[in-house]
Order: C-alpha cells, then sequence, then structure tokens
C-alpha cells in the first residue's frame, strides 16, 4: 500500500484523509485518479454547517481557576455556606441568571452558550491548564509535587498550535498569545502553551507586558533606528547564509531559526504592525475595555485578529496580592472578586463581544472564556474557595454557537455534572470543528508515531445547526 504524508489538511475540495484513503482503495476496480478526485469533490459535506464557520478565535483563559459558584452557575438554594455571598441576577435571557458582578455580561446573554457541566480528574494548577489548552491529560496529573510539571518536547500542542499545523502559513502568524507565560505562584510554567511536540515552528507569537503591566513589550515588531527595510532584508539574507552553513545543527538551532522567521514575518506584514498601534483606536473604544491590563490585552487581540491572526489567546496576568495573584482564590475569595477580578473581566468581555458585533466580525469569530477548574462548593475557614476540578463552567460566544443558551448543568451544590457531562478533549474538538480542523487531523511525534491530535467528540447541542 502506498502510504503518503504531508500537509494535515482537507485535500481537494474537502476530502479528508480517511476519504482519500478510501478513494485510493476504489482504484482497484479501475477508476482513475482524476476521476476518483472529480467524484470526490462533488460529494456533499457531511460535516454540517457549523464545520470551519470560526475564521478567527479569541480564547480567553481566567488563570488560577473562576469559582462556577460566583460567575456563571450561582446556586441561591444552597446552604450559605456554599451559595456565598453574591446573588444571581436576571440576564436579557429569560430563565438564565448569572452573577450580579456581572451586570455587563448580563445584557448580552443573548450571545453568549454558558456550558455549566464541564469536568476532569486534575485539580493541580499547571497539569490542569495543559488539559484545558490541549484536550488531554497530562501524564503526571495530580502528582503529589507539582515540581516537575514543566513544558516538554513530548507536550501535545496547544489547539492554538494545532491551528497553525492545520493552515497554511502566511506572513501573519496564525497563534498569537499575551500578556506573558502562565506560571504557577510565579515559577512552574504551564505545559501545554506551546508547539509542544510538532516543534517551535507551531509556538505562539508571544507578546509581553511590561513590568507595570500598564502596556505591552514589542521589541521584535517596529525597526529599530536605523535600521531600514534595505538593511532589513540584508540581515535575512545573511541569516538565510548561515543557516545554509549549519544544515547539520539538530533539534533546539532548527527552533531558534523559527523565531527569526516570527520575527521577521510580523516586521514585514503591514497588518500586524498596525494592530499593535493602540494609540491609534479611538480614545472612547480604548476606554470601553478598560485600561485594566485585561481589557487592553482583549483589545489587542481583537486588532490582531483583524490583521489575520487565527487565533489569540488573552491570560489573566500575574498580579498582586500575594493571597491571590490570579483567580486563585484560596483566601478572601469575595474581596478579591469584587474588587479586582470580576469588573475587568465584566467590562471586557462585554466590551469585546459588543465591539465584534458592531464591527461584524462575531458571526464568524469564536470568542471562549475557562480556567483550568472551577472551585469548591464550600467556602473554607480563609473565606475562600479550593481547586474543584469535578465541574466549571465554560462560555462561548460567536462563530457557530446557539447563542442564549445552557448547556449542561450542574447538581445542587455546583459540586458535579447534573447532567450533559463535557470533557477538554469535548471541548477542543468543538474548537478543532468550528475552526475547520478535521476531527481526523494526525500529528506526528518526535519518534515519527502518528496520532490522533484529538480523542473528543463535538458538543452537538452548543451548535448553532
Amino acid at each position: 500500500m502506498l502510504r503518503l504524508r504531508g500537509r494535515p489538511q482537507s485535500l481537494y475540495g474537502g476530502v479528508g484523509r480517511r476519504d482519500f484513503l478510501h478513494l485510493g482503495a476504489l482504484g482497484g476496480f479501475g477508476l482513475s485518479l482524476p476521476t476518483l478526485l472529480r467524484a470526490a469533490a462533488e460529494r456533499p459535506l457531511t460535516r454540517g454547517k457549523t464545520f470551519g464557520k470560526a475564521k478567527r478565535c479569541l480564547l480567553l483563559f481566567l488563570t488560577g481557576g473562576p469559582p462556577q459558584l460566583d460567575t456563571w452557575d450561582l446556586k441561591p438554594a444552597a446552604p450559605q455556606r456554599i451559595r456565598g455571598e453574591l446573588k444571581p441576577i436576571a440576564t436579557n435571557v429569560p430563565g438564565i441568571q448569572i452573577s450580579e458582578l456581572f451586570p455587563r455580561l448580563s445584557r448580552h446573554a443573548d450571545k453568549l452558550c454558558i456550558v455549566r457541566s464541564v469536568t476532569h480528574l486534575d485539580r493541580t494548577h499547571t497539569s490542569a491548564g495543559y488539559t484545558m489548552l490541549t484536550g488531554v491529560p497530562h501524564p503526571l496529573a495530580n502528582a503529589p509535587s507539582a515540581a516537575n510539571i514543566r513544558p516538554g518536547p513530548h507536550d501535545h500542542p496547544h489547539i492554538g498550535s494545532l491551528l497553525t499545523f492545520a493552515r497554511r502559513p502566511r506572513d501573519v502568524p496564525v497563534f498569537a498569545s499575551l500578556p506573558e507565560v502562565i506560571k504557577d505562584a510565579g515559577v512552574n510554567q504551564f505545559p501545554g502553551l506551546d508547539g509542544g511536540l510538532l516543534g517551535n515552528r507551531y509556538a505562539p507569537f508571544r507578546i509581553e507586558a511590561n513590568p507595570a503591566h500598564t502596556g505591552f513589550i514589542l521589541p521584535d515588531i517596529f525597526l529599530p533606528p536605523g535600521i531600514t527595510p534595505g538593511r532589513l532584508a540584508d540581515r535575512r539574507l545573511l541569516l538565510d547564509q548561515l543557516d545554509r552553513g549549519s544544515k547539520q545543527l539538530a533539534g533546539p538551532m532548527r527552533d531558534m531559526d523559527t523565531w527569526h522567521q516570527k520575527a521577521f514575518d510580523a516586521i514585514r506584514s503591514p497588518a500586524v504592525r498596525e494592530a499593535f498601534a493602540l494609540e491609534r483606536e479611538p480614545a472612547v473604544i480604548r476606554e470601553a475595555y478598560g485600561q485594566h491590563l485585561f481589557g487592553q490585552g482583549c483589545l489587542l487581540a481583537r486588532r490582531l485578529l483583524e490583521a489575520g491572526v487565527g487565533l489569540a489567546a488573552v491570560y489573566w496576568h500575574y498580579e498582586g496580592p500575594d493571597d491571590s495573584p490570579v483567580w486563585d482564590t484560596h483566601q478572601n475569595n469575595f474581596p478579591h472578586l469584587r474588587k479586582r477580578l470580576m469588573p475587568p473581566t465584566d467590562q471586557a468581555f462585554s466590551t469585546l463581544l459588543e465591539d465584534l458585533g458592531q464591527r461584524g466580525l462575531l458571526k464568524d469569530t469564536l470568542v471562549v472564556c475557562m480556567g483550568e477548574f472551577g472551585r469548591t462548593p464550600l467556602i473554607n475557614k480563609f473565606g475562600g474557595r479550593d481547586h474543584w476540578s469535578a465541574v466549571q463552567s465554560v462560555v462561548f460566544a460567536g462563530a457557530g454557537i446557539r447563542a442564549g443558551s445552557i448547556y449542561g448543568a450542574s447538581d445542587r451544590d455546583g459540586a458535579n455534572p447534573a447532567e450533559k457531562p463535557v470533557s477538554p478533549a469535548d471541548l477542543t474538538a468543538t474548537l478543532m470543528h468550528l475552526l475547520g480542523i478535521p476531527d481526523d487531523l494526525e500529528i506526528v511525534d518526535r519518534t515519527g508515531r502518528p496520532q490522533r491530535a484529538c480523542q473528543g467528540r463535538v458538543i452537538a447541542g452548543i451548535l448553532d445547526g
């Protein structure tokens, strides 16, 4: 049998790998390849009208684990030690209630699908984040110590890296992330944030925040003083010559050239350079997103998507105070939610939805908001909620999503799924479907072994069609 390997994309007008192999088998019946391909092109697609409906994706990741009972899935009938201080409020969709600290988002519920039954088994930040961002459990999940849970060359790729792998490369980066690399307690970097076993070629174009968290550091985007486009081309030629003379170098050196390529591509793209010029955005829009770094990150991400980026990931940034530098509210859960976590999220997320809608982008842009896990139903003695992976809420909006809906449910205490449980693999499969990534996509690890990119199933109940 002849076995072909190449880019893992749909072949010849929508024919996937399994279809292609099936057609190849028919060759034994005397059908020529052109005839087979012509017949395949005329076959109706069977993935449904939502397949590939999202041209782009904006992923909002609330690092640390947002409490489902205080955000999207309040339990007013539960005992006080579970329901906490916050009350549910009505939204613009009858029957759907969310937290009182999301007043602006309550006016956009008709754009949202809230999935209240996402579940997995991992309560460790680093490995749980890996699971949610890749759809694959980490091999060291729930290890006694998280010290060894770090990025490695055999990690499964981030969903943004899978998108990069599935789409043809262009001058504009397919995958961008900001405003920092996520770290647990500022020490252990989360695995699953880059290309993993695919290599750095499929890693994101990373954008960092400045030390004051007031803006972004973009050293690789704008040409330094004295560097003209001609000199830039000369530097590129020099790098190409060095590369031709160093083909014997393996591994990390080959990956290093990838970072040069990303920098050159970004510098060459007028659209990308323009996206970073936030000062050109009308002041009313910048103010609407909020001056909080998360809000400005959402604005920059929207501009990157307009410039042609396929997936922009905005991670909640590491900030103070010490007892909850992100959404990890083991102590003082409610003061942190009221003062520094939920208001900026409400402002930025609601403005993003309104902005995308007014620009006509929401119909073909997928927006996803999630964290690595939820938090315990019981409030602890420090007034906080601890790690809880048995159930959490994930919110979708935009392209292909059944807007104004709830999918799944947790039990009375918000402790476990009561119906329609959803796994991280199912979330990844759904993202792949909406972004037009074939469900039979195969990736090849660094030992040459092929494996399915995702083992989950599309959540048909959240799709608009």
